[in-house]
């Protein structure tokens, strides 16, 4: 079966409605719920929902931690504001046979308490199909749509920048024999923004094909070797180079080691090689080393720590830029105080580098921004089904360019139910 979309949200809806399409075919639907638990036939669901109060002491991410004026546009005032979250949400499980289907909504609604216009509405779509077959081969199908929005101190933009996007993916995999295994991949990624005046620069299509080889050679552990392939396709010219789009073609080639040595210490460490060529006449190609890093480690039976780190090229947030290096690490510790009661620490430090000059004022120089971040929490679970929660978050930019640097704090309390 084949289906065409005309549109990022029709492309989520048909999918999506293919995935739910299934349920009926899979199982008898009783005409009430079953007693006590959340079932629909077959279908296991899983309804959730979840509100936070937050203070922000600098909703605006500039440096001076001031925004314009809501009730006069000609003003600005302390950006510091009290902001409410609603969170709905609901999730499906359907496993059948050796197969599983998962679908999933959420929503997050964010009101501010006085700035207005930094109020959003974000919705969040997810669906996957998996097949398990005999003889060690396996399929997956998914979708994710989302409309939703980038944070501030994301791009150069003064404003809220809300977007859709869609990513379509398929795997197959293959077992070959105890050692071997062989995975392909395609997905298609489709991105729009509202404000076509602003942003209309970042619209685009990316088309990934690649492939990962694993090999075993010890009994939890492999080496792995790993080639994808991205054609990316803008939808506007940039007057800035000449009227010339910014399409590209990028390879990237990793080797690399996975392990799940116990059910203590799982990861997976990549290095490689990335080459981003331009289809444009005047712009120099990118190619440079590239790293991925994921590992968890329970450091004891109440003391877990994860760390991600990734050093990769991407495409350009700001205008007049063709691309942008990023590079940074996140680190994070839960520790269990009570078997209901968990603290959690983490940080996180990124550096994103743009090749072009940028002029802001009497300056003219290229643009390097270091961003780092630190948390606690606290985390409550009262009842299996309620989940409450106190959060700090410290974020702070620094940027070779004056102005475009901030620093801000947030403080956030969170109820949550799940059934």
């Amino acid at each position: 079966m084949f289906f065409y979309c005309f549109s990022v949200r029709s492309c989520s809806a048909v999918l999506i409605g293919v995935i739910l399409g299934f349920i009926p075919a899979l199982g008898s639907v009783p005409s009430a719920w079953a007693v006590g638990n959340l079932y629909l036939g077959p279908v296991e669901l899983h309804p959730f929902f979840q509100v936070s109060e937050s203070l922000d002491d600098n909703v605006c991410r500039t440096e001076a931690k001031l925004c314009q004026d809501p009730q006069d546009s000609t003003k600005t005032k302390k950006g510091r504001d009290q902001i409410t979250v609603f969170s709905p949400g609901l999730q499906i499980a359907l496993p059948f046979q050796d197969h599983r289907l998962q679908a999933e909504y959420r929503g997050d609604f964010g009101r501010y308490n006085e700035f207005k216009t930094e109020n959003y509405s974000d919705n969040t779509l997810k669906g996957d199909l998996a097949f398990n077959f005999r003889g060690g081969l396996s399929a997956l199908l998914k979708d994710d749509w989302k409309a939703g929005h980038d944070p501030r101190g994301f791009s150069q933009n003064v404003d809220l920048d809300f977007y859709h996007r869609n990513t379509a993916g398929a795997e197959l995999g293959f077992q070959a024999g105890t050692k071997l295994r062989l995975v392909l991949n395609g997905s298609s990624m489709v991105l729009n923004y509202a404000d076509d005046a602003r942003n209309g620069f970042r619209d685009r299509t990316d088309n990934t094909l690649g492939g990962t080889v694993y090999y075993k050679f010890l009994p939890k552990t492999s080496a792995l070797v790993e080639y994808d392939y991205t054609a990316v396709r803008f939808d506007e010219a940039d007057p800035a180079f000449g009227n010339q789009k910014l399409d590209s073609k990028v390879q990237r080639a990793y080797l690399g080691l996975t392990w799940n040595i116990t059910t203590r210490s799982q990861g997976t460490l990549k290095g490689g090689y990335t080459r981003k060529n331009f289809s444009a006449s005047g712009l120099d190609d990118f190619k440079g080393g590239i790293v991925s890093l994921s590992l968890a480690h329970d450091l004891s039976a109440r003391t877990s720590v994860r760390l991600d780190g990734e050093r990769d090229v991407r495409e350009s947030n700001i205008a007049l830029q063709p691309y942008y290096l990023s590079a940074g690490g996140r680190l994070e510790l839960v520790h269990l105080i009570r078997p209901r009661i968990a603290a959690k620490l983490k940080g996180g430090l990124s550096r994103d580098q743009y090749p072009g000059t940028m002029t802001i004022g009497a300056q003219t120089k290229k643009r390097v921004d270091d961003t780092w971040n630190a948390g606690a929490g606290l985390e409550y679970h009262p009842r299996d089904w309620l989940n409450l929660g106190l959060q700090y978050d410290h974020s702070q930019r620094r940027s070779d360019l004056d102005g475009l640097g901030y620093i801000d704090n947030l403080y956030v309390f969170s109820l949550g139910v799940v059934f």
